[in-house]
């Protein structure tokens, strides 16, 4: 959520370079990358549950994500609004989604720490953004609680999210859903 100066009266509405700074700035802190490109078609309106459609590219990537910008709130003369990125335009592959899936797991099959993960990311970059880029909609929010997971261990050292009910959670409904083992084989081979 970031905050933006109410549009003075007479034009009501967040100009469409305001509104893709600002969600450009959102993107980059979430992620904790580089600051995508975001492109929307036109001007805000400056009211309360005012949303538009945009589209952002994350830096270094040739992926394009759908991204609606909501007016959440707006109060002493700051309006308050949220991002929203939805999966991958036209990128949905489950064959090479799940061939990501199996190599991530093969990868990270063997750590007894936490900590020792860490490395195996970063040698898996490219899986890892792959990974995030095919999942198809029925994954996509599991898919999207691993890379962010694996966002955060990068950049803060620690690990330990992958213990946690949550993660656990996403990793499994991901193996269930290309119906693979924790070490990346097929299930009951």
């Amino acid at each position: 959520m970031s905050s933006v100066r109410r549009p003075q009266r007479s034009q009501a509405r967040f100009l469409k370079a305001v509104v893709e700074a600002q969600s450009a700035k959102i993107l980059a802190a979430e992620t904790g990358e580089g600051l995508p490109h975001v492109t929307c078609p036109g001007d805000l309106q400056g009211r309360v549950g005012a949303s538009i459609k945009c589209v952002f590219t994350p830096k270094g990537s040739k992926l394009r994500y759908p991204v609606v910008v909501t007016v959440n709130s707006v109060s002493k003369e700051i309006a308050h609004f949220h991002v929203q990125v939805g999966q991958a335009i036209g990128a949905a592959n489950r064959a090479k989604f799940c061939v990501d899936a199996a190599i991530i797991d093969k990868a990270t099959s063997g750590p007894k720490r936490p900590s020792d993960l860490i490395p195996i990311f970063e040698s898996n970059a490219k899986t890892l953004s792959d990974f995030q880029g095919t999942a198809p909609s029925a994954i996509v929010a599991s898919a999207g609680t691993l890379v962010q997971a694996v966002r955060v261990a990068v950049t803060t050292g620690n690990a330990h999210a992958f213990t946690t009910p949550r993660v656990l959670k996403a990793e499994r409904a991901v193996n269930v859903f290309c119906g693979l083992d924790v070490d990346g084989s097929p299930s009951g081979g």
